[in-house]
């Protein structure tokens, strides 16, 4: 009797645990602002020298020019924790390239001292069930040169010598070096780009560049230029270019003034951040500025009936912390499961 009133008593308590377990994960909150950090996942960083031509000479007239072109710089990797389970021991997964790499995980990494969070949207889209992959992406975190000017040319217009080498370099050495070194499933369907304001052109670009690679881009208040929209509309008139634009995913989305909502000129919380870079301009003008670049893009793919998903954030700021407050609507159309309108709806 006593034997059986205590197994009784070990079940109950079993299932208590248990019970406070699912409410603890349940009772997150699923709203941005996301987690912080690398959540749970581990970050390497690439070896310069197997990336860059880091040794250049005067003898190597090709190295020098490379490293003007485009300046070594650490590349990370983000894994998520699924990559070093048994479980997922032979599992392949989908990459995720990321322009201003610095500014998406880590708040204290960010110019700003706000970061996107992406990785922090990430991981909880997954817990939540709410993706359709098996695992989160492994995200390669690329920063942008040391300087705006410098990354005005790399992520520049597409006929720019230094936007071109730094497509380049993404397509032809960035990519094939993750794809040896790392667990990545191959195809253009599991390799997708996502950036922001430049970094958004950026990351259409090399969709438009090396569509047999890059399947997917997401450009978070995109600062489209005028030789990345003549491409658009040259693969629009082109009967091969444009049935295989229509292939592709593509997310656009921008903030700005709206009607009576307007981006206001101070918010006060841009300058609560992690670490000591507490001016942050907000850039309040920039996304009713780049509105016109923007349904231009659309108008070209409205045209030659390519399917996208375009999203408007009235009273958007053009900065980080406004773009963390809504980095799961691109993850969502990335990587969501096919009722994607269910799962927003979840966070509003």
């Amino acid at each position: 009797m006593c034997i059986m009133k205590n197994l009784i008593i070990s079940l109950l308590a079993c299932a208590v645990l248990i019970w406070r377990a699912d409410a603890y994960t349940d009772s997150r909150p699923l709203l941005p602002p996301f987690p912080n950090g690398v959540c749970s996942g581990s970050v390497v960083t690439l070896p310069q020298d197997e990336l860059y031509s880091t040794k250049s000479s005067p003898f190597n007239l090709f190295s020098s020019i490379e490293n003007i072109m485009l300046p070594p710089r650490d590349v990370k990797v983000w894994m998520p924790a699924e990559y070093h389970k048994p479980e997922f021991r032979t599992h392949r997964f989908p990459v995720l390239y990321c322009h201003d790499g610095q500014n998406a995980m880590e708040d204290a990494d960010s110019w700003t001292g706000s970061s996107w969070r992406l990785v922090g949207a990430l991981t909880r889209l997954y817990e939540r069930d709410l993706l359709r992959i098996e695992a989160p992406p492994i995200v390669v975190l690329v920063p942008c040169g040391d300087s705006f000017q410098r990354r005005h040319s790399e992520y520049g217009d597409l006929p720019h010598p230094v936007s071109q080498a730094h497509g380049e370099f993404m397509a032809t050495k960035l990519h094939p070096y993750i794809m040896n070194r790392f667990r990545v499933n191959e195809g253009p369907e599991h390799c997708a780009a996502l950036g922001s304001s430049l970094g958004g052109q950026a990351s259409l670009q090399l969709l438009l560049r090396y569509p047999k690679i890059f399947g997917a881009a997401a450009c978070l208040s995109p600062c489209f230029q005028a030789g990345t929209i003549a491409a658009v509309v040259s693969k629009s008139i082109s009967p091969s270019e444009r049935e295989d634009l229509r292939s592709k995913t593509i997310y656009i989305d921008n903030g700005g003034d709206v009607d009576d909502t307007r981006v206001p000129v101070i918010d006060v919380m841009d300058h609560f951040t992690m670490n000591d870079r507490w001016w942050n301009p907000g850039y309040w003008w920039l996304d009713t500025s780049l509105q016109p670049m923007i349904d231009a893009v659309r108008f070209a793919l409205d045209q030659a009936g390519v399917q996208y998903r375009y999203e408007k954030f009235p009273g958007g700021r053009h900065n980080e912390r406004g773009w963390a407050q809504r980095i799961h609507r691109p993850l969502l159309n990335l990587y969501g499961k096919e009722d994607e309108n269910e799962s927003v709806n979840m966070f509003d």
